[in-house]
């Protein structure tokens, strides 16, 4: 008897339980809820002990505060490996009331606005979105947008894909900050990344199996992405290579905007002024 009852002071003791031979005792309302917390009944050495419970809120919430903390955490690791989205002053002002409507950029920045504005529902799904068309006419300047219409709430990796790249390779070399599974694992983990220009690498055997495990991971891992082209869709798949290819097919939503290049007119615009 004497080691059951020291067991017993033992669980008393313990975490702050409270024990009895009653559940009546230990039964109480929770002031944060309204809830009735009944006790736990365990068995010690053949005699029946009650602890006393703590409330299913208790552990929500702490579940919450961990979750929070972790998601902080993850935000942190993302802006410090990328620095936020990287876009620059110019495409840092690049919004959706900043855009010049323009014929053949309708569809495009219809496709744009309503996924930036129904984003929840794409990271739920992994849905992403695949602007093409010909250089200039606005493509980067609405995945821009997006990028900025869901920041700071939620992390974006925006950066074009040549530059990414030459980030990737110079993170394997010697006295590099951060190496290339940080930033693989950033790529993979942010809720959205955006690729800019892919096509216009220069294409090689590492070019290759490099773009086609970014584009594979978020593909895995359910994590929308938006992508702009200059290329035609054959141009591109010709580029990328097959596999790249199926993968962005199959998750993103394809979008052709026919606008000519806006950056074209304005220098024909400014040299018309400049010879008046």
């Amino acid at each position: 008897m004497g080691e059951v009852v020291r067991l017993q002071n033992l669980l008393e003791k313990r975490a702050n339980l409270t024990t009895s031979s009653s559940a009546e005792e230990l039964t109480y309302t929770c002031t944060d809820c309204g809830r009735l917390v009944k006790p736990h009944q365990i068995v010690l050495f053949g005699q029946v002990r009650w602890i006393r419970a703590v409330c299913e809120c208790v552990f929500e919430r702490e579940a919450q505060e961990e979750a929070r903390r972790k998601e902080a955490e993850r935000q942190e690791r993302i802006q410090r490996v990328f620095d936020l989205a990287e876009l620059g002053p110019r495409f840092s002002e690049c919004t959706f009331a900043a855009w010049t409507a323009r014929p053949g950029a309708e569809k495009a920045f219809q496709a744009a606005k309503a996924y930036a504005d129904n984003f929840a529902a794409h990271q739920r799904t992994g849905q992403g979105l695949l602007l093409f068309g010909k250089p200039g006419n606005g493509k980067t300047h609405l995945a821009a947008a997006i990028a900025n219409h869901i920041m700071p709430e939620r992390t974006c990796v925006f950066r074009s894909v040549p530059a990414l790249l030459k980030r990737l390779q110079q993170a394997n070399k010697p006295g590099s900050k951060t190496d290339e599974s940080e930033l693989m694992q950033a790529l993979r983990d942010a809720d959205l990344l955006v690729l800019d220009d892919i096509g216009a690498e220069k294409w090689t055997d590492w070019t290759e199996s490099t773009l086609y495990f970014i584009v594979d991971e978020r593909y895995r891992w359910k994590r929308p992405l938006v992508v702009t082209t200059n290329c035609d869709l054959e141009e591109l798949e010709r580029r990328v290579h097959e596999r790249t290819m199926d993968r962005l097919i199959e998750m993103c939503t394809l979008v052709e905007n026919r606008a000519s290049s806006y950056r074209r007119e304005r220098a024909k615009a400014r040299l018309g002024v400049r010879r008046a």
